[in-house]
């Protein structure tokens, strides 16, 4: 089993009671949609610490795996990706990991594509650098590398905003480029996943449309099996 969990925005609290729920229910993965809020610039970030105690003190955990949103500092992930020698894993904390755009993951025995990223619409209230990063609009061809995954069949794709055909109300969503080539990509794909977790819109519901199972995956420490 696996726990596909929704936006945490940094709340440190939220990721230890997943992991006292993954324990106790013998769940070894957790893969987050994004918004995670780890190495924030300018603060000591809670949620690295917690993986870090953990480690150190030698106490069971799943592994995490996250594909980074909006509110995510794609500055850090850069640096990392470079210091790393951009690996399809990249360590943000011990046993703890984010995936690049596009990158396929087998996680439990399936195929998982994740793609990262999505527009704020407060970024006019952030400051550049600091708590908004312009790399959260996935690049032309960062959304053609998702297009090559998804005609490699992955049965699971994590994203952290949803197609259009999910209709979920946000002012402006329809004319915002994630959404629109995050549709284009799942029209001209020649695969239909059977799942797909996606993120940024704070509620914990699920979609049948056209044979793909969409489920938002709520918020502040809520989640999906799977």
């Amino acid at each position: 089993m696996i726990y596909y969990v929704g936006d945490i925005h940094g709340n440190v609290n939220d990721v230890a009671a997943i992991d006292r729920a993954a324990i106790k229910a013998g769940v070894e993965i957790v893969v987050q949609v994004g918004d995670f809020g780890m190495h924030w610039p300018g603060q000591t970030c809670p949620i690295n610490k917690y993986f870090e105690k953990r480690k150190r003190q030698g106490r069971p955990g799943p592994i995490w795996y996250t594909c980074a949103g909006n509110h995510d500092n794609w500055d850090k992930l850069t640096d990392l990706a470079a210091k790393q020698d951009s690996p399809s894993l990249i360590e943000l904390s011990p046993d703890c990991y984010y995936v690049p755009r596009g990158t396929i993951v087998e996680l439990d025995g399936k195929a998982h594509l994740f793609f990262g990223g999505a527009e704020s619409t407060d970024r006019e209230y952030r400051t550049e650098g600091k708590s908004w990063w312009a790399d959260e609009t996935p690049s032309a061809a960062e959304f053609q590398k998702f297009f090559d995954g998804m005609e490699q069949h992955p049965e699971v794709v994590v994203t952290h905003d949803a197609p259009l055909c999910v209709e979920i109300y946000r002012h402006g969503r329809s004319n915002q480029p994630t959404p629109r080539n995050l549709q284009n990509v799942l029209t001209h794909a020649g695969h239909v996943p059977v799942q797909w977790y996606f993120g940024h819109h704070h509620i914990l519901n699920s979609w049948e449309i056209d044979g793909v199972n969409f489920h938002c995956c709520g918020f502040h420490g809520e989640w999906v099996e799977g």
